[in-house]
């Protein structure tokens, strides 16, 4: 054999290695790219507990909210808990992955049963005004911001009963910044956003009546609902409104801000400040979130 023809087999031999060298580095390159985009998307979901449910029976949700359902989670099921987003856990169940309502894990609450999904609901309860903040004043001198509290927790205790998880921007007589309200809501990730008010008209005793306002088109069914639940109050219900209100206008879940009624008018002040009032609005606002919600 020539030395020309054993430097060409060389010449081969070295290609074919440089080749055989190039082929494995974009494999390994290729490997290293799909196991970080694997990381990326699917990020490791492995259980830091055990946790046991005493629930009768809970619906395991796709996401975090009132969405589709993944599996139903019965009193005594063993699930693994992930992480915790907007008050539900993301748990591991039956070889799946969901989210369960974390206040309803250890209630007496049946999903099964149930005929609207009120229970799974976040709902921020917001009295209008407090502390240095006085609101309107009656024709007695009374302050606007004792009654939207009187009402505000009248719902908070009707609520109980639905097994919601209810967050009031304020439970006393306290100053709360109108920022910071609908902050809180949209922190805390609330499905829905009430704010209790009433209304003043220039001229006392020449205005009636209690309104329903919006902001965002997302929330005009919300406001219909609960208008409509509101019709058998005494007081004229003057409907729904458009209404450029912050603590509306900030929040990012359905909102609406109740004024329920003139509070220097005689005839609706006598109601506002009636506890059977404050009660039956409660009563009533209740059967409309849990329409709402039924859907």
């Amino acid at each position: 054999m020539t030395s020309l023809k054993r430097a060409q087999q060389r010449r081969k031999k070295q290609l074919m290695t440089f080749r055989i060298a190039q082929i494995i580095v974009l494999i390994l390159v290729c490997g290293a790219i799909w196991l970080g985009i694997k990381h990326v998307t699917q990020p490791n979901e492995k259980a830091t507990k055990t946790i046991t449910v005493s629930a009768p029976a809970l619906i395991m949700r796709q996401a975090p909210n009132s969405s589709k359902a993944v599996a139903t989670v019965k009193s005594g099921a063993k699930i693994g808990y992930l992480s915790k987003k907007n008050g539900w856990d993301k748990v591991t169940y039956a070889g799946k992955i969901g989210w369960l309502p974390s206040w309803l894990i250890n209630s007496d609450y049946n999903a099964t049963t149930a005929t609207n999904r009120l229970a799974e609901q976040t709902i921020v309860i917001d009295p209008g005004h407090g502390g240095v903040d006085s609101g309107a004043l009656a024709t007695n001198g009374t302050y606007e911001k004792k009654y939207t509290l009187k009402m505000g927790l009248a719902l908070q205790q009707q609520l109980k009963a639905s097994h919601a998880r209810v967050i009031m921007t304020r439970s006393s007589d306290t100053s709360v910044a109108l920022a910071a309200r609908p902050k809180l809501a949209n922190k805390q990730g609330a499905s829905l956003f009430i704010s209790f008010h009433f209304d003043s008209s220039p001229e006392a005793n020449t205005a009636t009546g209690f309104t329903t306002y919006y902001y965002h088109k997302a929330s005009k069914t919300f406001a219909k609902t609960l208008s409509k639940s509101l019709n058998t109050l005494t007081l004229d219900n003057r409907g729904t409104a458009y209404g450029n209100f912050q603590v509306i206008r900030d929040s990012t879940m359905p909102a609406v801000l109740l004024e329920m009624g003139y509070i220097n008018d005689y005839t609706d002040y006598s109601y506002i400040s009636s506890s059977a009032y404050q009660q039956q609005v409660a009563r009533l606002v209740y059967k409309g979130l849990a329409n709402y919600t039924a859907n």
